[in-house]
């Protein structure tokens, strides 16, 4: 091999081209056996052939002298003066060179060799002049592609310090090449070039460049599409290049087609076929024992109407239909008499029994009165068809949210408030069931309307409803006090069982608390201390809290003592806005039908039908993880989320990118770590 590299230096034509013959087929065929550490004197002796391009600069040219003596230089690279510049002796120089770079281009692509060119300044300095010779010399072509090729494969061990760089600007001037390999090779090489480098060099790219690239990931043409993607990662890592394109770049294309490219060239793999067939019920929730009781503004609403519309509102706010339902007409009407009694003695009139329950079949089509024989011969006057709805309805069709707050000891009463809206009764759970240490007792709670005590079959008479004191200890009513229930002393039972209108909004800012197990004890001794001297004895004890919600279980037995978390778990006990709207079903198919009685039928027909779930997994490597194209569009949306101009760029998106990772399993990850920064981003904006 030192004889080769000798051959090379004499410049001797048979030498030279004995030794660059042999090199050119041995790092073709044996690329493994050229070796530029084994052989120091080998690489010099090609690089040095590689600075003789400087010469070639005006091959293909054609200099002449007009007649007034003025020389012009003009474009001969198909002989058409039939004098051109570039003589036979002139080719074959250029041949030896193009044979020195092609060893070199061959020999570089073994990782060692190209670190042992990028150490050597000489030869960076000769790439940048073959790079720098005019593009529109075709006998350069070559040349400049196996420059290229050598650059791209000794980027990665070079390390540039500015944008300066005299092998960075080279290779940027290539950027706006109309030339596809050439495109190619420089994007992929600066790609390289820049990934282990802090400082950002690709600021100085220009902007109408970035637009450009930006526009060719529309192509269908994947080796492209792969090298501009490699670059603008590359480029938006830098979360301020983003702001610097202002309007040259319009990023909202862009970051549509790199969602697209999130499934690109995607494989469907059907997962699992699943049949069901049969009709699912859910159990019948037995009948409540009494009507709900109605709340104060409902009431105030039903006594502006007259007779007989007045029962008809009643009986539709208060029952509902059920084909296995039935009520006692005497229950019924007893019902309505006590809840309407104080206004009867204030001069209001009540429909006349026989008339109310003819007035049923005005109120529900499908109920009738008729009479039931018992086993022991005795008769059962009831109304068929209807049963005692669990929350009210209101005169808009729209049912009551009822709180499901549960006493903790079967001793206490649980709360039966009801309020017209999601946001009504989450204030009165903030307010009532986990008031904030700090915050002052909840406002004195109006006196509800008189309930029905009637004792006739069918319902269970109703306790009055005293009225409680302001400071949240028992009012009137002579019962003792129950242990506290979330930091406040509990009301006495009767005043748990109020139908209190719905206090005002809490504030976002006020924290509610909650006394652990074990100071219960401590707290009701506070009840019959004097109140000056409750403040004190609150400071002192911890704070814990609980949520009671229909018997939920999750911070019990010792409670929690952060209170938002508290609070955020109880909002998933609470209804949805939208409760009271119908439940959207699948268009294909008709609905569940509901029955009133709480029951949940699937019609077999639809019920019987085909699953397929199918995955649509994306390029992975030899470890199963996530490569190429949608990983490095994953990871170019994730940039793009961290600038400053990520959150109306993405805003509206993650129900797409959330779609994207349902079906793709080698970019679920990823996927979750963008989403993960658009809502750090979109707080942190907030």
């Amino acid at each position: 091999m030192n004889r080769v590299a000798l051959a090379i230096r004499s410049n001797l034509p048979d030498e030279m081209d004995w030794a660059l013959q042999s090199l050119v087929r041995m790092s073709f065929e044996t690329p493994d056996d050229l070796h530029f550490d084994r052989y120091p004197a080998l690489a010099p002796a090609l690089v040095e052939k590689l600075n003789l391009a400087d010469q070639f600069r005006d091959i293909d040219t054609y200099t002449f002298q007009t007649d007034s003596g003025e020389v012009i230089t003009t474009d001969d690279d198909i002989g058409l003066f039939g004098a051109t510049a570039a003589s036979e002796k002139v080719r074959k120089q250029l041949d030896k060179v193009l044979e020195a770079a092609l060893v070199l281009r061959n020999a570089a692509i073994n990782p060692e060799n190209a670190r042992h060119l990028s150490r050597s300044k000489v030869c960076v300095d000769a790439l940048v002049k073959c790079l720098t010779l005019p593009p529109d010399r075709p006998s350069l072509v070559e040349l400049r592609q196996y420059c290229l090729d050598i650059v791209e494969s000794v980027a990665l061990f070079l390390r540039p310090t500015s944008s300066q760089d005299s092998l960075f600007r080279a290779l940027v001037g290539y950027l706006s090449s109309d030339d596809r390999g050439v495109l190619i090779s420089a994007l992929r090489a600066i790609a390289r070039l820049v990934i282990n480098v802090e400082a950002n060099l690709l600021q100085a790219v220009d902007r109408k460049i970035v637009a450009r690239i930006c526009a060719l990931i529309l192509l269908e043409d994947e080796e492209l599409l792969s090298v501009c993607l490699d670059f603008l990662y590359q480029y938006t890592a830098a979360p301020e290049n983003i702001e610097l394109t202002g309007e040259v770049v319009d990023w909202r294309d862009p970051v549509q087609q790199l969602i697209r490219l999130l499934l690109y060239q995607a494989q469907e793999w059907p997962q699992q076929e699943t049949r069901l067939t049969g009709t699912v019920t859910l159990d019948k929730k037995p009948p409540p024992s009494q009507p709900p009781e109605l709340p104060n503004d409902l009431v105030h609403e039903l006594l502006s109407f007259s007779e007989p519309e007045r029962a008809t509102q009643w009986m539709r706010a208060c029952f509902e239909e059920d084909p296995d339902g039935d009520v006692t007409q005497i229950a019924l009407w007893k019902a309505y008499e006590t809840r309407f009694e104080e206004y009867v003695k204030q001069g209001k009139k009540l429909l006349p029994a026989a008339d109310f329950i003819k007035n049923v079949t005005t109120a529900f089509r499908r109920a009738a009165a008729m009479v039931v024989t018992l086993p022991g011969g005795q008769q059962k006057f009831i109304i068929k068809g209807i049963r005692p709805r669990e929350v009210p309805k209101s005169l808009k069709g729209e049912l009551y949210l009822k709180c499901q707050w549960m006493s903790p000891s079967p001793n206490w009463q649980s709360c039966a408030g009801t309020f017209p809206s999601v946001k009504d009764l989450y204030s009165h759970i903030l307010s009532v069931h986990i008031p904030s240490p700090h915050e002052a007792a909840p406002p004195p709670v109006q006196q509800p309307v008189p309930q029905p005590a009637s004792t006739a079959t069918g319902f269970a008479p109703i306790p009055s409803l005293p009225m409680p004191a302001t400071n949240g200890t028992a009012g009137a009513s002579p019962a003792p006090a129950g242990p506290p229930i979330n930091g406040t002393p509990a009301q006495s039972a009767d005043t748990q069982m109020t139908d209190a209108p719905p206090p005002s909004p809490i504030s976002p800012q006020t924290l509610e608390a909650s006394p652990a197990p074990a100071q219960v004890h401590e707290a009701t001794a506070a009840e019959s201390a004097p109140q000056s001297s409750l403040p004190a004895l609150e400071d002192q004890l911890p704070v814990q809290y609980f949520c009671h919600w229909n018997g939920c279980t999750r911070f019990s037995p010792n409670g929690d003592s952060d209170r938002r978390k508290v609070i955020s778990h109880v909002k998933t006990h609470i209804p949805d806005p939208d409760h009271n709207k119908p439940v959207p079903y699948n268009g294909r198919s008709p609905p569940p039908q509901t029955t009133a009685s709480g029951s949940l039928i699937l019609d077999t027909s639809i019920s019987s039908q085909n699953v397929v779930l199918v995955s649509k997994t994306t390029t992975v490597d030899e470890h199963g993880e996530a490569t190429g194209i949608p990983l490095t569009s994953c990871l170019i949306l994730r940039n793009v989320a961290r600038s400053e101009t990520g959150k109306s760029l993405l805003s509206g998106l993650e129900t797409e990118l959330i779609a994207v990772a349902a079906v793709n399993s080698p970019l679920r990850n990823y996927i979750a770590d963008l989403l993960d920064v658009i809502e750090e981003k979109r707080r942190t904006i907030e």
